[in-house]
């Protein structure tokens, strides 16, 4: 009966987002990089400087979280590093200005063990309608906030100490998982204080905390509902793991992947889907039962810093070499394997049966999802540089997009399209 009552408020709070056709949180409303039935229509094939963008707009500093909307306001992510700060910044949807800025921290220094890849500000924000809620590296530890939408910081706590004791600090890089009375952190590092945090939604105040394995890894926690249950689910620590969402308490563990992983867990019915790790490769496919797991399938590719897709019944990926990948769900069946332009960071986004995946040159690759074969259907560039997963939101597809020129490397937001006049404003 439990089971069945959260299923169904996972549901209810999923379809309440739908409506609104916001992306309030890392992964958008169905947590699985899946846009609305409105987005086929509006968002096109095609795109440049001069074509189907509606406007761009500066960001300053340099930071790698996605954008989130929210009630037709864009918050996005940012770190400076020559003012030493990290900011949340607010843009309007429909034109792109600038809206407001809230310093969130100052005195924020780079560690020097962080990834050329890496920012002190990667995790993309999330909220629930009425704040939006960051998990930040601050020096040596991970600090969450809560922010008003119109600015007021609510609320600032110390989630867990961040000292570099091990060999593969790369820089925190989790995004936080919004449920309805909580925020979870993932703070995965090799010591005692390596846990799931749940920090009250209104206060800020711890709720629980899980102990996870003593490996630095950066994947972020994500709420899906797996073979009937909704359950939070993360790799890291040569483990793919999943906690009840009400309490942290520990569901099951199968071991895979490796010591570090940076992408986020896919899943279909009662299986799941984990990628990447370092120093090691492989890609699992794991059938949940109960309280129970087990890997039914594996391979050696390697989808690290991205998250991987399941449309239907088959899950896509872009393995760090730059060759992409569509395996059958049920027993790991490789359909085709096809080299394309990278490397990729960000994640690729599903927009009715298109997969749009952005890599590190600013180019936004479009190909089919279907298991017949690669079959890409565009390829569209603006600026040179990107890391941020693409976004949509109310007939908008939005791009965090980088250009350099002279040397000088300036972050822009993009909102793109089939409404757009030639010329972006």
């Amino acid at each position: 009966m439990l089971r069945t009552l959260l299923a169904m408020l996972l549901t209810v709070t999923i379809s309440s987002v739908l409506v609104a056709e916001d992306w309030r949180g890392w992964r958008g409303p169905t947590m699985d990089n899946h846009t609305p039935e409105s987005a086929n229509k509006a968002i096109p094939l095609t795109w440049s400087e001069s074509s189907n963008v509606l406007w761009r707009s500066p960001v300053p500093g340099r930071c790698h979280a996605s954008p989130i909307v929210v009630h037709k306001s864009i918050f996005v992510l940012t770190h400076e590093p020559a003012t030493k700060t990290i900011s949340l910044l607010r843009y309007n949807l429909d034109d792109g200005k600038q809206l407001g800025r809230v310093i969130l921290h100052e005195g924020v220094e780079t560690p020097e063990y962080m990834h050329k890849k890496n920012t002190s500000a990667p995790g993309t924000p999330s909220s629930d309608g009425n704040a939006v809620f960051v998990a930040v590296q601050v020096n040596d530890s991970v600090q969450a906030s809560a922010v008003s939408l119109d600015g007021k910081i609510l609320w600032q706590e110390t989630v867990a100490p961040y000292r570099k004791s091990s060999n593969f600090w790369f820089g925190y890089g989790a995004s936080p998982l919004l449920l309805k009375d909580s925020l979870v952190v993932a703070v995965d590092m090799d010591n005692d204080q390596s846990g799931l945090y749940a920090l009250a939604k209104d206060s800020g105040k711890q709720a629980w905390k899980t102990p996870r394995p003593k490996a630095a890894s950066y994947s972020s926690p994500i709420l899906a509902t797996v073979d009937g249950r909704p359950q939070i689910l993360i790799s890291g620590g040569s483990e793919v793991s999943a906690y009840d969402p009400t309490n942290g308490k520990p569901l099951w563990t199968v071991p895979a992947t490796s010591d570090v992983t940076c992408g986020t867990i896919v899943w279909k019915d009662s299986m799941v889907f984990a990628s990447g790790g370092f120093p090691d490769a492989g890609t699992f496919g794991i059938k949940v039962s109960h309280n129970s797991a087990e890997v039914v399938w594996q391979n050696m590719v390697k989808c690290y810093e991205q998250s991987m897709l399941v449309v239907g019944d088959y899950v896509y990926g872009i393995a760090n070499n730059g060759i992409g990948y569509c395996w059958r769900a049920s027993d790991g069946e490789q359909m085709w394997r096809k080299r394309i332009n990278g490397p990729h960071s960000a994640s690729p986004l599903l927009v009715g049966d298109r997969i749009y995946a952005s890599n590190e040159r600013g180019e936004t690759l479009v190909f089919r999802a279907t298991p017949d074969g690669f079959k890409e259907l565009a390829n569209n560039r603006l600026g040179d540089n990107s890391f941020a997963s693409p976004i949509y939101a109310d007939g908008k597809l939005l791009l965090r997009h980088a250009s350099t020129d002279s040397g000088e490397r300036k972050e822009f937001l993009y909102a793109v399209s089939k409404t757009a006049d030639k010329t972006p404003k």
